[in-house]
């Protein structure tokens, strides 16, 4: 059976720009069903708002939901899943999974060694189980040092899409035995998981952060009147602007494949300081 394990619903919010997560947890559920999955787990960022939603269109379209959530931890993020509550951000790693397992659940440690930062690092052995793969990790640096970590380590593996719309999701598909929830938490502790990796076109993050700045305008557009003054300010609007109402999307592709390029250097000098 195969399973996308990380997703996000409009339940994960930013900070400054507003939208993560473009669909609702109904329309998840119903695309993973049509792109033949046969379960899914929505792990908002410091989020169980999507669960109850989630979990009566599972139900309608025959899969199987699994609770998450992907927690702040003090030191980056980590996954719940298999949880009953909500679990507050901010904690330190330990306290979190510690938390995570009182309520039967496991702690996955997602893109551990992101070159944005958001990982866990090290601390990740710490979990039950690492995503040793993220199709939002273009730079593949960070996916290709984590494998070579944990190769020979005896911990879980998944991968994850972290799709932050339903176009994005199920490009890394995790393949188990396993008829519930339950079952799939115990397969991934056991190391019972064949992973299917496909990271994700170009063509989908750009059109993602397109609609993402379209919908957080003018949540954007305070924040730069706020923070921004002078020709900064009037620069960070005339790009916003252009960027918005811009239909010139193989331009904005090629921006995307210049960026990749630069965080791949960037990313090089990131891995490096990791040893």
């Amino acid at each position: 059976m195969k399973f996308e394990l990380h997703c996000h619903s409009h339940y994960s919010i930013g900070t400054k720009i507003v939208w993560e997560g473009l669909n609702s947890p109904r329309e998840i559920v119903e695309t993973a069903k049509r792109k033949g999955l046969d379960g899914v787990a929505i792990t908002d960022h410091d989020s169980s708002r999507s669960w109850t939603e989630a979990a009566k269109a599972a139900k309608r379209e025959g899969i199987i939901f699994i609770k998450g959530i992907e927690i702040s931890t003090n030191k980056g993020h980590v996954i719940g899943l298999g949880l009953n509550e909500h679990i507050k951000r901010d904690l330190g790693v330990e306290e979190t999974i510690e938390r995570i397992h009182e309520q039967g659940g496991i702690a996955i440690a997602p893109h551990p060694f992101d070159i944005k930062g958001e990982g866990v690092r090290e601390m990740c052995l710490r979990a039950d189980a690492v995503e040793v793969f993220n199709a939002l990790n273009l730079d593949k640096l960070a996916n290709n040092f984590t494998e070579r970590k944990l190769r020979g380590v005896d911990i879980g593996k998944v991968c994850g899409s972290d799709a932050h719309s339903i176009e994005m999701l199920g490009h890394a598909v995790n393949h188990m035995d396993a008829l519930d929830a339950d079952s799939v938490l115990k397969q991934i502790v056991r190391g019972n998981v064949q992973m299917e990796k496909n990271y994700i076109p170009i063509r989908m993050i750009t059109s993602w952060g397109k609609i993402r700045m379209e919908r957080s305008y003018n949540y954007m557009l305070d924040y730069i009147n706020e923070h921004y003054w002078g020709p900064k300010a009037w620069l960070a609007q005339g790009l916003l602007n252009k960027y918005v109402h811009s239909k010139r999307t193989k331009f904005w592709n090629a921006v995307g494949i210049t960026s990749i390029g630069i965080s791949k250097v960037y990313g090089s000098l990131k891995i490096l300081s990791y040893y």
